[in-house]
């Protein structure tokens, strides 16, 4: 089951899902915007905003801290206006019991460069309820990204 807006936003002053740099104007019908903290294109270093030149990859860090309980679990997609301008991407599950920014991959495909900057809302996270609290977390299982904070590579 997908998590509505109302839902979303009772978790949040719950302290879950997100629980750091939370924005009313970022929640959709049935997700929430991810907006970009810092923004690196490797090996360089992380930055507030930059230029990612054509066919190149990079990296942001997400602005919110995401805090999934044990019942719940997060899918992001690519916000589609970034898609339609040449920005690919490939996201994996945020597993129940994950806590901290999360790390997102870019590339740039089209044949022009492409500026982005802290604050911009960059990918869809679609929370979805698990049909009971997990046996082994996130934290439990690996947790090798457990309370990641900034750019983790």
């Amino acid at each position: 089951m997908i998590l509505s807006d109302g839902t979303i936003r009772r978790n949040v002053l719950d302290g879950k899902l997100i629980s750091k740099n939370y924005a009313e104007e970022s929640l959709t019908p049935n997700g929430y915007d991810l907006r970009v903290g810092s923004i690196m294109i490797p090996p360089d270093a992380e930055q507030d905003s930059c230029t990612v030149p054509a066919s190149s990859r990079f990296l942001v860090s997400t602005m919110e801290e995401i805090h999934c309980p044990e019942n719940i679990c997060g899918q992001i997609f690519i916000r589609s206006s970034f898609a339609r301008k040449g920005i690919f991407s490939s996201f994996g599950f945020v597993d129940a019991g994950f806590h901290g920014e999360l790390t997102l991959s870019f590339y740039n495909a089209s044949s022009v460069p492409f500026a982005v900057s802290r604050g911009e809302r960059i990918a869809q996270i679609v929370f979805m309820a698990v049909d009971k609290s997990v046996e082994n977390t996130y934290e439990k299982r690996s947790g090798n990204y457990q309370n990641s904070r900034g750019i983790r590579i």
